[in-house]
């Protein structure tokens, strides 16, 4: 699944919309409907934001192992 129609299944398995989830993970209104638009893939910390504000986690799965890529909310970089 490429990056854009992976963000699109979170929103809608979620039951928001792109507005919400910008707002969630305190962006401007238009900014995962921007990043949809535009077909922008998003840094790592900013897609595993995105997920985590769906109800995902963002995990690389390889050799045997699973690692969780988790976002620093914004106060806190």
């Amino acid at each position: 699944m490429k990056t854009g129609e992976a963000i699109r299944h979170m929103c809608e398995v979620a039951g928001k919309g792109t507005v919400e989830v910008s707002g969630d993970i305190g962006r401007g209104r238009s900014y995962v409907g921007s990043i949809l638009s535009r077909g922008s893939t998003p840094q790592a910390d900013t897609l595993a934001e995105i997920a985590e504000a769906c109800g995902y986690e963002l995990v690389l799965i390889g050799h045997g192992e699973k690692i969780v890529i988790e976002y620093e909310p914004r106060d806190e970089r």
